[in-house]
């Protein structure tokens, strides 16, 4: 099973979490993540993990962990790229009577290829039914983790000491129907990475606001700034008479323009798109109503939420057959969507173009594509629909795979299978990260 996430950390000289699992939205995602792609794979009896009630953490309440039935071995895996340092790998694991009571820990730097040692041994102090044991690992030490993609973490469980039933005999370890559960999974360190020309390609760089009149909806005031002209203490400052407003907030970075009125003179008439080839672009919105606005100063808080998807097809063809594959055309089935938060407006543009095409391609990674699907912020899960074409060396077609899934902003949603394969069936896991992962596995 896998779960990948990425809610984002701020850059700091001084220590922070850069991965944490609470566990308490009962899901595999991570609540903090340096970079999107950390997962958590295991090998049990159970296909799937439950969650019971858990351990308090650093800002987190007891509410859930994750438990496993039969647990053999379970990996970790993190991107650290960007990182300056790894300080501390630290975990509470508690098991059922039969369950581990020990296991080994190894680290890799290759994707898994080679493991490494870090303890052999790591026996439980606390060995009596769920009862918490806290693990801190120093990783401060390992020059070698800096300046790699990813690290990955493995545990291999065992019977270890075994705690003694009331007649005072031990109780045997069943390795396959003993549980042990993890809590508050998390690794610290120090991300301080300055941005690039241009700012981080992954957050929006300009923000653009609207004050409409709460009463008649006619513009109050609108204006667009650099994100990083709110200063220090990320406020905006906008003056207003007394009065009652809606406050459309929007925030992007966009390598060609939004969709977006041009003359915008009422609430009626505000709509805003992403043309489909505009495939990087990021767009966050925040809408307030009703905002009174009296004599003294106002300070509200306002969250930015995406208005859009990440979609990601990651071909799982071999490298001899995908190196024939000399162009990947994408071309979107759906109709544009837009965030139209006072209903569809009178006049709005077509939506551009409907078709990407990537070429080029000639390492490995080249294969996995990713783009941003703008859906705006839908009540209820919306189809999107791709048609995937792989094109030969001269042009000729190779093979067309048609995918659909319901989907809402705010979500990863990542396609997976051969793309010179026959499609005969659709598989589909879901789980919470950004909002939401699918991952959509094709044969």
């Amino acid at each position: 099973m896998r779960a990948e996430g990425r809610p984002l950390i701020v850059p700091s000289p001084e220590p922070q979490y850069l991965y944490y699992w609470s566990f308490n939205d009962e899901t595999l995602s991570p609540d903090i993540a340096l970079a999107e792609g950390a997962e958590i794979t295991f090998q049990a009896s159970a296909v799937e993990p439950d969650f019971f009630a858990g351990f308090s953490g650093d800002g987190y309440e007891a509410g859930q962990s994750m438990s496993l039935r039969g647990a053999k071995s379970l990996v970790v895996s993190i991107p650290i790229k960007g990182a300056e340092s790894i300080g501390q790998f630290a975990f509470d694991i508690s098991s059922s009577d039969t369950g581990p009571k020990d296991f080994s820990l190894a680290y890799s730097i290759d994707g898994g290829m080679n493991y490494n040692m870090l303890s052999a041994a790591n026996q439980f102090t606390n060995r009596s039914a769920q009862s918490r044991n806290v693990y801190e690992i120093d990783l401060s030490t390992y020059a070698e983790f800096i300046g790699i993609d990813v690290l990955m973490i493995k545990f291999e469980m065992s019977a270890g000491e075994r705690p003694l039933n009331s007649a005072g005999e031990e109780i045997g370890y069943n390795q396959n129907s003993g549980t042990v559960r993890f809590d508050n999974v998390r690794f610290s360190g120090i991300y301080n990475a300055e941005e690039t020309e241009g700012g981080d390609p992954s957050m929006p760089g300009i923000l653009r606001y609207y004050v409409f009149s709460s009463d008649h909806g006619g513009i109050v005031v609108q204006n667009e700034l650099a994100m990083h002209e709110l200063g220090d203490d990320g406020l905006l400052h906008i003056k207003l008479f007394p009065g009652t407003y809606d406050v459309l907030l929007l925030a992007y970075r966009s390598e060609s323009n939004l969709l977006l009125p041009e003359n915008l003179t009422h609430a009626s008439e505000f709509y805003l798109g992403q043309s489909f080839d505009d495939y990087q672009a990021v767009t966050f919105a925040s809408w307030k109503q009703g905002l009174e606005v009296g004599n003294a100063d106002v300070t509200e808080p306002a969250v930015l939420t995406r208005c859009f998807s990440s979609v990601t097809f990651d071909f799982t063809d071999s490298w001899s057959n995908l190196t024939k594959v000399k162009r990947i055309d994408i071309v979107r089935k759906h109709e544009n969507f837009w965030y139209t938060p006072y209903g569809v407006p009178a006049e709005q543009p077509t939506g551009g173009l409907n078709s990407l095409s990537f070429d080029g391609l000639e390492r490995e990674e080249d294969y996995q594509l990713t783009f941003h699907q703008f859906l705006g912020t839908p009540n209820d899960l919306i189809k999107v629909s791709y048609v995937v074409t792989a094109y030969g060396r001269e042009g000729d077609e190779l093979n067309k795979v048609v995918l659909s899934e319901d989907i809402r902003n705010n979500m990863q949603l990542k396609f997976r299978g051969r793309l010179l394969g026959n499609i005969d069936r659709f598989s589909i896991n879901i789980n919470p990260v950004w909002d939401e992962v699918i991952e959509h596995d094709f044969h």
